[in-house]
């Protein structure tokens, strides 16, 4: 559970222990604009952290420290004897149930455009799980698990150990405050359109700030590019938020034929910086064809950063 300056609850997340002395490896998105942080063990121990060792944003990983000795430690798989097929399980407090546990497979190790790598798994993974360890049968850290893809079944992706390694090095522990600071809590108006992507769905986009305005234009498949399909929000600050509307027209199978089906759901932004996005967003989980509309919504988080 990490919380901020007044001591409110932001986020909770997964990890697990990498060293007998307390180094807990999770994921950066998990802490960002914290102030402080309590590790809860499976055996019901708590520990106060007391500081991060490392933290990476680009990577997406986090370490942790707090006060310890003799912990129970999970050890690194080396990436190299790693194999697409393997049997892995997910370890992790999905929507707050904690040591939840669920198997798959690897099913391909991926490299995106920011040349960073990960591993992708079967294994169902849900919010809350971030930052937990993807295990091989032997019980070693296959990666750590950090974003899911949502526009398909069980596309969930995990950093891969091989760079975990080298963020558990570091020996310094700086206080979670100058961390938090580091944090920017607005943004500039931006008049050019950045490339961003989506850790949560891993699509691209164009987005473009402008005062209280924020425009967001997705990047469509090939195959629909030349077509008038579009994926489009726009956002306008309201109090504290960023709220908006996300429209789409997009073609759907109905028997044999293709329709065209334009719909509109709703999204808001809770923190907007120059290196982040964060917020939730109302998506289907069923669609009806026929009527060209959503049969199911649901309201799921998403985070944004540059590409």
């Amino acid at each position: 559970m990490v919380s901020d300056d007044a001591g409110k609850p932001l986020a909770e997340g997964s990890g697990f222990i990498a060293s007998s002395d307390g180094k807990i490896v999770t994921n950066h998105h998990v802490i960002a604009g914290a102030h402080s942080a309590i590790v809860k063990l499976n055996n019901g121990a708590f520990f106060p952290v007391e500081g991060v060792l490392a933290d990476d944003p680009v990577l997406d990983i986090a370490v942790l420290k707090v006060s310890g000795k003799n912990l129970p430690v999970l050890v690194l798989a080396d990436s190299g004897t790693l194999s697409v097929g393997d049997h892995v399980v997910a370890i992790g407090s999905p929507l707050g149930l904690e040591n939840s546990v669920s198997d798959g497979i690897i099913s391909g190790f991926r490299d995106d455009s920011k040349g960073r790598s990960w591993v992708q798994t079967t294994a169902p993974a849900s919010h809350g799980n971030s930052g937990g360890p993807l295990l091989t049968m032997d019980e070693k850290v296959a990666g750590v698990i950090t974003w899911k893809n949502t526009e398909g079944e069980n596309l969930n992706f995990a950093v891969p150990s091989k760079l975990i390694a080298a963020v558990l090095t570091n020996s310094a522990v700086r206080p979670f405050g100058a961390l938090a600071s580091t944090e920017p809590t607005s943004v500039s108006p931006v008049p050019q359109e950045r490339m961003w992507t989506s850790m949560t769905a891993g699509w691209d986009m164009k987005i473009r700030i402008d005062g209280d305005y924020v425009y967001v234009t997705v990047i469509l498949p090939q195959a629909l590019q030349s077509t008038p399909a579009y994926n489009r929000t726009e956002f306008k600050k309201t109090g504290d938020k960023w709220v908006g509307k996300r429209i789409t027209y997009l073609p759907v199978k109905y028997h044999e034929a293709i329709k065209w089906c334009r719909n509109e759901t709703d999204a808001e932004i809770d923190k907007l910086s120059e290196t982040r996005i964060e917020g939730m967003a109302s998506s289907w989980t069923s669609f009806d064809a026929k009527k060209c509309e959503p049969e199911h919504l649901e309201t799921k988080p998403f985070v944004w950063i540059p590409k």
